[in-house]
């Protein structure tokens, strides 16, 4: 169970901040039940109310990664990689499956393998490629970049260096290939 003033990663949210933890009665309940209120500290504006006792949603929690698991995490990927899949349609459907996963190894795996596609001479990515490269970077830069004290641009740089890596061996400079 979670405490007043946690961080956790929940879902498609991103890193929150629990508010709070209260009983709550909905128009539509006729009960009152404990909630979790998420607040995300990317949209300071918005409030998430996760019911404590719905074990699929509270599946979808999970404490914020620190600083030595994102190293252990980097770390892991070095000798491991995602195949290119030339099928456009198989190749998303197993793109956008790592995606609902949430998993940052597999995330900062998939990123290399677009990076590295990205740069290798053919004609690049296609925007379908592109949209899903966009969503991981954020995802990756979100929870690093909280984790680790350190600006979201600076990711990039921070994975390679933990890698050895150079800018052309996937995670150019700053991270994104996007302009920010």
């Amino acid at each position: 169970m979670y405490s007043k003033g946690d961080y956790v990663n929940y879902s498609t949210q991103g890193i929150c901040e629990i508010e709070d933890i209260r009983l709550i009665r909905f128009n539509s309940d006729p009960r009152a039940r404990r909630y979790y209120i998420l607040k995300p500290v990317q949209q300071k504006n918005a409030c998430i109310y996760v019911p404590v006792d719905n074990q699929k949603l509270i599946g979808q929690m999970r404490p914020v990664l620190s600083s030595d698991e994102i190293d252990r995490i980097i770390l892991s990927i070095k000798n491991s990689k995602i195949s290119w899949i030339e099928d456009r349609k198989q190749r998303t459907s197993e793109f956008q499956s790592i995606l609902s996963r949430r998993d940052e190894k597999e995330l900062l795996q998939l990123a290399s393998c677009l990076y590295l596609k990205s740069k290798d001479g053919t004609k690049g990515l296609c925007s379908g490629d592109l949209q899903i490269l966009k969503k991981v970077e954020t995802i990756i830069e979100q929870e690093f970049s909280f984790s680790l004290k350190i600006d979201p641009q600076d990711i990039g740089t921070y994975i390679r260096q933990k890698l050895n890596l150079s800018e052309t061996n996937g995670f150019p400079k700053g991270f994104g290939i996007f302009p920010k």
